[in-house]
């Protein structure tokens, strides 16, 4: 039987007008929980570049004012997984865009390829090209998921980690 791992959460709700400052603070945030939960710099260096792909989307396509970040690390000891969850609302228009986006992510079968593709046609565009979540799954190896409910997109990344030793407060 294996010890159940406590659930450690960082929730952020922001209701004021987001700018790049509060997008190099989220991340900054999520790396410093991140880095107090597990123990591989790797690790810790995937999910900082997820907050800041995910903080910056959040600051660039929301409408309205409140954007949710939120990072979780649940499961046991053995079989843990951290998790980086963005929440907010769109136009239509970009909605229709980031499922296109995401729907093809989420099914390739080869996460570099997809990429690389990606980066040859989205070149000449200025905007929306998709490649900073690409990213996440090609470079980043998460789990990439996402949701649309309405006018709110929630976007969600993951990966199997291995806690710190002694979190929380027990030694294996």
């Amino acid at each position: 039987m294996t010890d159940p791992l406590p659930t450690a959460q960082l929730a952020v709700t922001l209701t004021a007008v987001s700018n790049s400052r509060l997008v190099a603070a989220l991340s900054g945030l999520v790396c410093e929980f991140c880095r107090g939960l597990v123990s591989d710099p790797q690790v810790v260096s995937r999910f900082h570049m997820a907050a800041q792909e995910l903080a910056e989307n959040l600051v660039k396509y929301s409408v309205g004012r409140e954007v949710k970040l939120a990072a979780v690390l649940s499961g046991t000891r053995e079989n843990a997984e951290l998790s980086l969850r963005a929440t907010n609302r769109s136009t239509p228009a970009q909605l229709d865009q980031v499922e296109r986006c995401l729907a093809a992510l989420v099914k390739a079968a080869d996460p570099a390829a997809h990429y690389d593709r990606l980066i040859r046609e989205t070149a000449p565009r200025e905007e929306g090209s998709g490649l900073g979540l690409a990213r996440l799954r090609a470079e980043g190896e998460l789990n990439v998921d996402y949701s649309i409910e309405g006018d709110q997109l929630t976007i969600s990344v993951r990966a199997s980690v291995e806690p710190r030793k002694g979190f929380p407060h027990v030694d294996s």
